[in-house]
């Protein structure tokens, strides 16, 4: 058993395609965050190009005793991600402490 635990993050870097003001940013990205909470058990925020129409910078952050736990969740939630329509992910940078 082991008394430590490892903390998962991923800093996205997202362009939203065809969007056309803040208030279709904010439902696209609401959408986005919403889901990722739920499908995959993730905090999740919003934290920079705030006021760009088609580019958001996300936040994403998980935890668990496992590092490779911790890794395929991030792993995973990246692919769903790249998958999700309305957004391209630009770069990504995932480090696990």
């Amino acid at each position: 058993m082991s008394d430590s635990f490892f903390v998962g993050r991923c800093d996205l870097d997202l362009h939203i395609e065809n969007c056309q003001s803040l208030k279709a940013k904010r439902r696209i990205v609401s959408s986005l965050k919403e889901k990722l909470k739920n499908r995959y058990n993730v905090a999740v925020c919003e934290f920079g190009d705030l006021s760009l129409w088609q580019r958001t910078r996300l936040g994403l952050v998980t935890c668990g005793n496992d590092k490779g736990h911790v890794d395929s969740s991030l792993k995973a939630t990246l692919d769903y991600i790249e998958r999700f329509h309305d957004v391209n992910v630009l770069k990504y940078d995932i480090a696990i402490t």
